[in-house]
């Protein structure tokens, strides 16, 4: 591989974004089941089901958390009934995995999301996360199943008391609205209260543009040890920083004619000159790849993307 260097001083640190790719490959199927909502001046997307018991186990027990035997599989489609601060620890848990800050819904969220929806038949028990039909969102249990956190305080100001929404299923279906409310301790734990994710749209389609980045790499290039991140990429042994003003081919270009990925990177690198420690960036010219030329419309679409990262970096 030949590489043309060039250097320049450095002005800025470049932030470097690690994830691993076992997470990375993970993350299509869960991301998936979110659904876009956009109204009433609001943009987020939210999760279809509420969180369920199995999940939340699965959570418990990456954290050695639980001495509770393996739920049967009856028991883990049902959603998980927790405190508020049990389910913020999850959400942390989900945004660390996925790179994406994931939290409660607000009242005003909720009820965007929910609107539409009919109450089920009344239930003698909760019904597994997915067992009820979809509102007109595409979002399953919104209403009668169990009730769900939201992040509004009530009264105002109060962190002590939190509104849920949606009503249970003891609730008669007729007294059931997306505007049923109930405010209740945040650590009130004898009530069938669970939750489910959002995440604002902004974050929540960048993770999306970055994990479709790395699903096409493992296509196009699946040998090559290439990572697709928030602010950089990882080629091989190089970092590429997504710089300011970077030449025209950064930070890359698909050469249609030969069936070539070039990637344009930048690496940091300290120096010690005349007693003072110096930083500066090589740019390491045209790293080429050779991919399948019955590819070419994935290796232009990856290249649009990783731009698009580039362009959101630098806004």
């Amino acid at each position: 591989m030949n590489l043309n260097l060039k250097k320049i001083e450095i002005l800025t640190l470049l932030a470097t974004f690690s994830l691993g790719l076992g997470a990375t490959a993970q993350q299509g199927g869960f991301l998936e089941d979110f659904v876009e909502i956009k109204a009433d001046g609001h943009h987020f997307y939210m999760f279809k089901y509420a969180i369920s018991a199995g999940e939340f186990y699965d959570f418990l027990k990456f954290w050695n958390d639980t001495s509770t035997q393996k739920l049967s599989d009856e028991a883990a489609n049902l959603p998980a009934l927790v405190n508020k601060e049990d389910a913020e620890r999850y959400l942390e848990h989900i945004s660390d995995t996925y790179l994406t800050h994931f939290r409660l819904p607000t009242e005003t969220e909720w009820e965007l999301a929910a609107k539409g929806t009919s109450a089920p038949k009344r239930a003698k028990k909760p019904r597994c996360v997915e067992c009820t039909k979809p509102n007109g969102n595409g979002l399953y249990g919104m209403l009668g199943n169990v009730w769900e956190w939201t992040s509004t305080p009530e009264p105002e100001g109060d962190e002590r008391y939190f509104i849920i929404k949606g009503g249970d299923y003891q609730e008669h279906p007729k007294s059931l609205s997306p505007k049923t409310r109930f405010a209740v301790s945040k650590d009130m734990e004898d009530m069938s209260i669970g939750f489910r994710p959002v995440a604002n749209a902004q974050d929540f389609e960048t993770t999306l543009h970055i994990n479709r980045a790395n699903t096409i790499v493992k296509v196009l290039l699946p040998n090559k040890d290439i990572t697709i991140y928030e602010h950089d990429m990882q080629v091989e042994e190089f970092n590429m920083g997504y710089g300011d003003t970077p030449p025209e081919s950064f930070p890359i270009s698909v050469d249609e004619d030969n069936h070539k990925i070039i990637f344009c990177c930048m690496q940091n690198f300290e120096f010690e000159q005349d007693g003072t420690m110096k930083i500066e960036r090589i740019l390491h010219i045209g790293l080429p790849f050779d991919f399948d030329p019955s590819q070419l419309s994935l290796a232009k679409e990856l290249e649009q993307l990783v731009k698009q990262l580039m362009e959101t970096q630098n806004e």
